[in-house]
């Protein structure tokens, strides 16, 4: 075994996912799936039990990420110790991202920073904003990007990246909607796939709601999908509609699998934050990441270019 084929597995494990894992590692899916098989075949066991929505770890698997972790840790304070002896200036940043985050703006951005800093090395770590929140007040993280203002408190210095517009979405032949035009009765009535009670979007759409007299209990909800990836698939296949970043179904709509409808009367635009502890200045590195991330021209710019580029490798 080596090191890479544990940063594989934990960054499966955390995105629920092997095309999202590769992202993340700018690997082909064949090349950490491979790494996978390694690791079970040494091990004789299952680590990953595959789904239509993600995957998800075994029993054995959760062991595996449990050693795994303590493992990471351990070799991540040699090779600070290492450099820091031999004079080498590799810095190391940890971040914390929830989901949308994670999996969707920052792979790109942490492979542009990398390509502009040679001497940093980036652990990002995927999870709910509440845990990210968490590990960064205990330091295991240095910063964190998240979406929402729930988690937030005194205690966390908070820079705003940029407003992410939340689009509801349908199939481009769908059966409820003749019009992309909808009326906010219309929307409650129609089958509606949601996120978990716990997320971030879900926090934020229902504080919203509110302000308008109404709440996700007034809607008519099918079901509630942890996944953006799942989301996109049960509303393809017109289980229902659903409200979603637009940077995760941007290309499906591009491709005319998905329409945006219009909602009269609702305009949501969600921020993600950039967050470090409070009273805490970050220097070197960290400093140049911190500015990376919280400048539209430079962060979105990464996610945007990465989206040309993956539309260009199929003409």
């Amino acid at each position: 075994m080596n090191i890479e084929q544990f940063e594989v597995f934990r960054t499966i494990a955390q995105a629920k996912s092997f095309t999202k894992a590769a992202k993340i590692l700018n690997f082909t899916q064949p090349a950490i799936s491979s790494q996978v098989k390694i690791l079970e075949q040494n091990f004789n066991v299952t680590l990953f039990e595959r789904g239509n929505t993600g995957v998800k770890l075994t029993e054995a698997g959760r062991k595996f990420y449990e050693y795994g972790e303590r493992i990471l840790a351990v070799y991540a304070e040699m090779e600070r110790e290492i450099a820091s002896i031999s004079g080498n200036n590799k810095e190391f940043i940890n971040v914390g991202a929830n989901y949308t985050a994670g999996n969707y703006f920052l792979p790109s951005s942490i492979i542009t920073f990398k390509e502009l800093h040679d001497n940093v090395h980036i652990r990002l770590d995927i999870g709910h904003s509440n845990d990210i929140i968490n590990s960064i007040k205990d330091r295991s993280l240095d910063l964190g990007v998240i979406e929402g203002d729930s988690f937030l408190d005194k205690d966390l210095s908070v820079y705003t990246v940029k407003s992410n517009e939340l689009v509801l979405i349908a199939p481009a032949y769908n059966r409820w909607f003749n019009s992309r035009i909808v009326s906010l009765e219309e929307l409650m009535q129609t089958p509606f796939i949601a996120r978990e009670e716990e997320s971030s979007i879900r926090h934020f759409v229902d504080s919203y709601l509110k302000t308008k007299g109404i709440s996700f209990k007034d809607f008519n909800i099918v079901t509630e999908i942890s996944n953006f990836e799942a989301i996109k698939e049960a509303v393809l296949r017109n289980k229902g509609i659903s409200l979603v970043p637009l940077p995760v179904v941007q290309r499906e709509i591009h491709e005319g699998h998905l329409v945006r409808l219009e909602v009269k009367g609702l305009s949501l635009a969600w921020d993600m934050k950039v967050v470090i502890r409070a009273n805490e200045n970050l220097t070197g590195i960290k400093e140049d990441f911190l500015e990376f991330l919280t400048d539209p021209n430079s962060m979105w710019k990464a996610e945007t270019d990465y989206y040309q580029n993956q539309k260009m490798r199929f003409i």
